[in-house]
């Protein structure tokens, strides 16, 4: 398969607004991106994660295999740090910054994002949301990866439980940010898609 790379809405080389409006449906946004018929893989970190099981829910068999990173229980919530990221993307970190708060719009930042785009994502009214009876119909092969310092995406077993054909691989040493430079996880995912 031939591999397409997609920013997600307000990150990297996409759209760009400051208005939390214009990311009312993230995943319509992003099946815009991808091709119209075919199955394919998906390999979602994060909110990418939360967005392609909201797209395979949608459509059923849009994807034969999904790896799913930095995502747990945390599907079943709006992100819990979204307003504190977002005031701080949009006015700066300083010295009360709490630490974890401060990592992650570095984070942001350094992987080329405009922080008032992140901002207005982050800001968005809460969607995907996604509860266990509209996820049970995911029925494709799913791979289940995150660190097991990740204070974000833990506990795995609420989201593991409701996938079907879902497997799980806990990554040691490893915190929610650093997750998709691991090798272990890495290799996890060539793995799983070339079974």
């Amino acid at each position: 398969m031939e591999p397409i790379a997609v920013d997600l809405p307000g990150h990297g080389r996409s759209r760009h607004s400051s208005d939390p409006a214009d990311y009312a449906d993230l995943a319509k946004s992003v099946v815009l991106d991808l091709p119209e018929t075919g199955a394919m893989y998906g390999i979602g970190y994060s909110l990418g994660g939360k967005l392609l099981l909201e797209i395979e829910r949608r459509s059923p068999g849009r994807f034969s295999r999904l790896v799913l990173a930095g995502v747990g229980g945390n599907v079943f919530a709006p992100e819990k740090l979204g307003d504190v990221v977002a005031s701080a993307l949009e006015q700066g970190v300083t010295q009360d910054t709490p630490a974890g708060i401060k990592a992650l719009v570095e984070y942001a930042i350094s992987a080329g994002n405009d922080p008032l785009s992140v901002a207005a994502c982050l800001r968005r009214s809460p969607n995907p949301v996604l509860s266990s009876q509209a996820i049970s119909s995911v029925d494709c092969e799913t791979l289940l990866v995150c660190g097991d310092r990740d204070s974000i995406a833990l506990p795995l077993e609420p989201l593991a439980e409701v996938l079907p054909r879902c497997q799980v691989e806990l990554v040691p040493g490893v915190d929610h940010l650093h997750l998709p430079e691991s090798d272990v996880f890495q290799r996890a995912a060539l793995t799983f898609l070339a079974a």
